[in-house]
């Protein structure tokens, strides 16, 4: 049976993400204990690296995964990467219930999302937003931006979302009709920031 999502659920997730978003842009800290994320939360370091997973348990949907990545920071040269400055570098949040009701524009107009291209991971622009389904799940729906920049943002960010679309050979009269967000994934973009990609940038 497909659970019902609340209006009090959604508002939660879509502040969730504003707040992910704010912090990968740099435009607020990071700190595991004073977040929306969710007031349990559990931190896994990698053996051997200066990288830590949080994951988050949120009480508006226990079952929703909720992570973000702090790793050492790629700006900073400390000659030993264990002593470096940690910085958070990638959000991912993965729905359960799927969550009705929050649409594309939605997401392109809060964070807000630049329409018509995204950024591989080379740093090249790649045209468009709409990846297609993810074959074999053919009602997998992707997407990809880059985020708007604002004066205030220290990082560019990407954003990758997906999207349940509905079945069209589900002909039941209560079966879904719109798609249903499922996965965002916001990761900070350091290339802009390369010795390389400035000089290219003046050029």
């Amino acid at each position: 049976m497909t659970q019902t999502v609340t209006d009090a659920q959604r508002d939660m997730a879509l502040r969730i993400v504003g707040t992910a978003m704010a912090i990968l842009r740099d435009d607020q800290p990071f700190d595991p204990a004073q977040t929306i994320f969710g007031l349990n939360f559990a931190a896994i370091g990698r053996k051997g690296s200066a990288s830590t997973k949080y994951s988050f348990e949120n009480s508006a949907f226990p079952s929703t995964h909720i992570t973000l990545l702090v790793k050492a920071d790629p700006l900073d040269h400390t000659t030993d990467p264990m002593k470096a400055k940690r910085v958070p570098t990638a959000f991912t949040i993965r729905f359960s219930p799927l969550m009705e009701g929050i649409t594309r524009s939605m997401l392109e107009d809060l964070f807000p999302l630049d329409i018509g291209y995204w950024i591989d991971g080379d740093g090249n622009r790649q045209a468009g937003n709409d990846i297609g389904a993810v074959p074999p799940h053919i009602l997998l729906h992707g997407y990809r931006y880059r985020a708007s920049n604002r004066p205030t943002s220290r990082f560019p960010v990407d954003v990758e979302l997906t999207f349940g679309d509905p079945d069209p050979q589900d002909l039941r009269q209560n079966a879904r009709k719109t798609p249903v967000l499922m996965d965002v994934l916001l990761s900070r973009d350091y290339s802009a920031l390369k010795p390389e990609r400035r000089e290219q940038g003046r050029r």
